[in-house]
Order: C-alpha cells, then sequence, then structure tokens
C-alpha cells in the first residue's frame, strides 16, 4: 500500500473513530459490543440499534437457509459484535480499517479471526469465503464496483453477498441531497473529508456492476415516507433494506 493510501486511511480511521464516539455509535467498554445489537448500553441510539437487531435477525435466517455455508467474512466489522455472533455457528473472519479498541481491537473472541484491511483491497485469496457480509459498510466504498469486484472474488462460485444497513435512495437526486447533509454534518464535526467516503447507494448501481443477482428479503423503513414525499414533489429518503446477492 503506498503511502499517501496509507496515510488517508489513517485520517478516516481516527476522524471517524472520534466522530462515532462522539455520537455514541463506538465504545472502548468491552460490554458495548457484547451487548450489541439488542442493548445499546450508551442509550443513545436506541432506535437505530433496534433496527440493526431486527436486521440481524433477518440476515441470520437467511444465512441458515443458505446450503453449504462454513466460512463467512464480516467486512467492514467495525468492532465484530456481528462476526461474535455469527461465530456461534460458522467459522468467521471480521476485517476492517480501525484495529483500535473501538474496532478489531475490542473484538476479544478466539472464534473469530480478525484482519486489518480496506474491503476494497481485500487482503485474502480467491474464493475464501461462502458469504460474505457488508453491514452499515458499503456506503462507504470509494469505488463502489472495485469493493464489490473485490467481495465477488473472495466468494465461492454460487456465493453470496449479504447488504444491510446501508441507505439506498430512489434516485441520484435524491442520493446528492443526501450527500450534501452528510457533508454538513461532518463538517460541523470538524471531519468534513468524512463525506467524502459516505455516499449513499442505489438499487441501479449496485445490479449495474453485473457481478450479482439481488434480491431483498426486507424492504427496510422509509417505503411509505418517500411515497409522501414524492406525492409532495420532493425526493424520497433513504431505506435500509436487506439483500442477498448471488455471485454471478
Amino acid at each position: 500500500m503506498a503511502d499517501d493510501l496509507r496515510t488517508t486511511i489513517r485520517r478516516f480511521v481516527e476522524d471517524y473513530r472520534r466522530v462515532r464516539l462522539e455520537e455514541g455509535f463506538a465504545s472502548t467498554d468491552p460490554d458495548f459490543c457484547r451487548r450489541l445489537p439488542f442493548v445499546d448500553t450508551t442509550g443513545r441510539n436506541r432506535g437505530i440499534w433496534r433496527l440493526r437487531a431486527l436486521h440481524y435477525l433477518v440476515v441470520r435466517a437467511g444465512i441458515a437457509a443458505l446450503p453449504r455455508v462454513e466460512r463467512i467474512l464480516d467486512v467492514g466489522a467495525g468492532n465484530g459484535w456481528l462476526a461474535r455472533r455469527l461465530a456461534r455457528s460458522y467459522r468467521v473472519t471480521a476485517l476492517d480499517v480501525d484495529a483500535a479498541a473501538t474496532g478489531l481491537g475490542g473484538l476479544k473472541d478466539p472464534r473469530v479471526g480478525a484482519l486489518c484491511g480496506d474491503f476494497e483491497a481485500l487482503p485474502l485469496r480467491s474464493g475464501s469465503f461462502d458469504v460474505a457480509v457488508a453491514a452499515a459498510v458499503l456506503h462507504y466504498a470509494l469505488d463502489l464496483g472495485r469493493a464489490l469486484a473485490e467481495l465477488a472474488r473472495v466468494l465461492r462460485p454460487g456465493g453470496v453477498l449479504v447488504v444491510a444497513d446501508s441507505p439506498f435512495y430512489e434516485s441520484a437526486g435524491a442520493l446528492e441531497q443526501a450527500w450534501q447533509r452528510t457533508q454538513v454534518h461532518y463538517q460541523r464535526a470538524g471531519a468534513g473529508h468524512l463525506a467524502g467516503r459516505y455516499r449513499g447507494l442505489t438499487r441501479d448501481a449496485l445490479d449495474g456492476a453485473g457481478l450479482f443477482r439481488f434480491v431483498t428479503l426486507s424492504p427496510g423503513p422509509g417505503t411509505l415516507r418517500s411515497a409522501f414525499a414524492r406525492l409532495r414533489g420532493r425526493e424520497g429518503g433513504a431505506r435500509m433494506p436487506v439483500l442477498f446477492g448471488w455471485k454471478r
């Protein structure tokens, strides 16, 4: 990895960690990770974690229904709460760019393999996994096509990519409006550059890569809100679906 890319990633990780701690989405308390997603020990984001707990149950049930699943990659694993839970039934590797106590450094579970790395350049062998889970991470891709290509590469033939808890917008216009709001949010937090790596998604962009055949297991919240917005002549908001994509 080139030195300038290392510097960029290090700056992103350090500022992102600080902002997430301020927002209550991260903690150095080991109990925070152990009890997620069903209990938010910070008490600051309970509504969001209720949604993510529901999505976790959908993801777990969907994976359990798949044939021949042994090896799972949790990409963008953060503190590893999802990897820890899936490791009760599968061989799981958790990958993230944050190796500190708020990230993989807080994952002290011998059942889970922890690996520090960028999901757009996975340091993993091709065909290594049956399932890759991208929970609340795919919208951080600088190059979505490259990220999807890397995920497809490390999956075996017929492997499945699970996408959850990323914001999906119905149009490029709605996505752009959301990104403008994101820029303002991060600028107020003193880390405006973080908006450069936080982009929402559209289903067209996901399908357009042509690497996976996606089906929707849960449409996610926001559908009615988007419909009412369109009736008022405004762009719709985000949805948070759970998608399963079979490698083509």
